[in-house]
Parts: structure tokens; C-alpha cells; sequence
């Protein structure tokens, strides 16, 4: 495993696995528990926008998950706005973090105010999307054969910027960011040139990225170890 790139809430690494392993990690992303509104009362709402989608916006929102929660954590933020202008959902207060305060959940006029109460517990993504912790896909590294024979003026083919043109030769970077689109070999083709091959690997480039409820690392662990842990009571089911 190699680690390609790193940002805040993403991670590209290459990995040589099967497919068929990644797909299962990816799907256990919604067995990891996260922490997202489930109940909301609106005592007061002036806007123009009905209770049901503000309820919406609101159980949609990105709330950071401790370690401490637990299936029984109940968590009340609350949501008091009377200003003019755009409530964000950073406006929230109470012991749950909103993730993404600039998130826009009304628009008050002059004179009108709004009041919420939500509560907050952890679930999976498979019962609900607003408990997905991020997501993960993944693609086949390529192994790009260059022929002699290649115009250089296919480097400006690449929408991925992959080939660069040294004294006269066309030469790679970042190999790890072709996609097989094959710009470059219909380019090719059309001058009647059979001179870029790309032929997949059995080296997986695999993207990770949080919605910032927890952190990459954390969310492709804890999805390990839900599916180690249905695989410990497949096996045990299976030897009976």
C-alpha cells in the first residue's frame, strides 16, 4: 500500500488487491456508526420555507462523532434565530460540533424568527443516508506503452495532463491519474498510429473521503472491522 495524496477528508492510495475485497470495504462504510439528527420540533418557523425541509436540511447536516457515543446517546443541539438574513447551521449550539457551519438552513426577513430543537444519535448508512460517513471508489492503475513512433502533439490530448514532451519524446507523469478515457490512443488511431497501449494492472488506485463526521483513517478502519466481524460470525454459522 502506497498513500498518493492526502488532504483534510481524502485519501489516494495504491493498493494490490482484488476487487471484489474493495468492493466489500467500500460497502461496509454504511456499517460504520455515525452521529446525525434523527428527531426534530420546530416550535417557531417565520421563513418561507416549510417545517419539512428545513427538518431536511437539518437531519442532513454533518455533526462530528466521539468516541464516547454509544448506541445510547441522545444529543439536543438547538437552533434560535430572530437576525435578518441567511441561519446557518453553525448557528446551532448544544454538545454536538456542526462540521460545515456555513450551511445555509433558512433565510429570515424583517419581524420573523425560528426556533428547533433536534436530537441527535448514532446510526448506519444502511438505514439512512444522513449516517454515511463518506465514501470510497477505486480504479485500476495503468501501465502506459509509448511507442517511438508517438506525435508529441498528443500530450495536449491527455484531459488529465498525464504526458509532457521531453527533447522531442512524449514521457508520463502521474501515471496513477489515467482513467482509460483513451484520448490519447483514438488520437493516435486517427493518424493511423497504433503507438500508446494501456493496459490495467492488478494494482487498484483506491479514493477514500469523508463527509467529516470522522476521519479517512478512522472510517476505513472501523468499516475493517465490521466486516471482520461478520465474517468471524459467517465463518461460525457456516462451520455448524
Amino acid at each position: 500500500m502506497e498513500i498518493i495524496s492526502k488532504k483534510e477528508n481524502q485519501i489516494v492510495f495504491s493498493a494490490k488487491t482484488e476487487e471484489s475485497l474493495a468492493n466489500a470495504i467500500r460497502r461496509y462504510l454504511n456499517f460504520v456508526p455515525i452521529l446525525a439528527v434523527d428527531e426534530v420540533e420546530i416550535s417557531k418557523n417565520d421563513s418561507a420555507l416549510y417545517d419539512e425541509t428545513i427538518a431536511n436540511r437539518i437531519g442532513l447536516l454533518s455533526l462530528k462523532t466521539e468516541k464516547s457515543h454509544d448506541d445510547k446517546t441522545k444529543i439536543e443541539i438547538k437552533l434560535s434565530s430572530k437576525k435578518p438574513g441567511f441561519v446557518k447551521a453553525g448557528e446551532f449550539t448544544g454538545k454536538a460540533e456542526v462540521v460545515y457551519g456555513e450551511v445555509p438552513i433558512t433565510f429570515l426577513n424583517d419581524g420573523q424568527e425560528i426556533e428547533v430543537v433536534a436530537t441527535a444519535k448514532l446510526g448506519k448508512g444502511i438505514d439512512h443516508s444522513k449516517f454515511s460517513p463518506g465514501i470510497m471508489f477505486y480504479r485500476n492503475s495503468v501501465d502506459i506503452k509509448i511507442d517511438k513512433t508517438c506525435p508529441p502533439e498528443v500530450a495536449n490530448k491527455c484531459p488529465k495532463g498525464i504526458f509532457q514532451v521531453k527533447d522531442g519524446k512524449i514521457t508520463t507523469k502521474d501515471e496513477y491519474k489515467c482513467d482509460l478515457c483513451e484520448a490519447c490512443t483514438d488520437y493516435c488511431k486517427k493518424k493511423g498510429k497504433d503507438a500508446i497501449q494501456l493496459v490495467p494492472k492488478d494494482e487498484l488506485i483506491i479514493t477514500l473521503e469523508s463527509f467529516g463526521q470522522l476521519e479517512v483513517k478512522e472510517i476505513f478502519s472501523k468499516a475493517l472491522d465490521e466486516l471482520k466481524k461478520d465474517l468471524k460470525e459467517f465463518s461460525k454459522k457456516v462451520s455448524k
